[in-house]
């Protein structure tokens, strides 16, 4: 494994060797954010992580999916206020047990009309 070590500049790295592809290597771009705007996928994981009992993944999921959305409709799918849904994303934070089951309702209706 390649030790990285961070210079005290924003963007700048040491020991960090720069990886050539092959000249017919395809490349894609990938962006989290569409896997995470998914409902039907998130809904599935949360439920995977329940069935298994790891809570700290169920909430990771939970935040993650919070963060990719306009915060501003979520907060109102939720019926709690912005500051609110601000407040969930905090680590220090975890969701009441009515504000996690409407999340997991509005997932459902959500899963259903896709």
């Amino acid at each position: 494994m390649v030790r990285i070590t961070i210079s005290d500049r924003p963007g700048e790295y040491w020991d960090v060797t720069p990886r050539k592809l092959a000249p017919n290597a395809k490349v894609r771009v990938h962006d989290p954010t569409i896997t995470l705007r998914d409902p039907k996928l998130i809904r599935e994981g949360i439920l995977e992580a329940l069935q298994e009992g790891d809570y700290e993944a169920v909430i990771e999921i939970y935040r993650a999916h919070l963060r990719v959305l306009n915060r501003t409709r979520a907060a109102k799918a939720l019926k709690v206020s912005r500051q609110y849904v601000h407040k969930m994303l905090k680590s220090s934070n975890t969701p009441s047990l009515r504000t996690f089951t409407s999340f997991m309702r509005l997932l459902g209706q959500e899963a259903a009309t896709r």
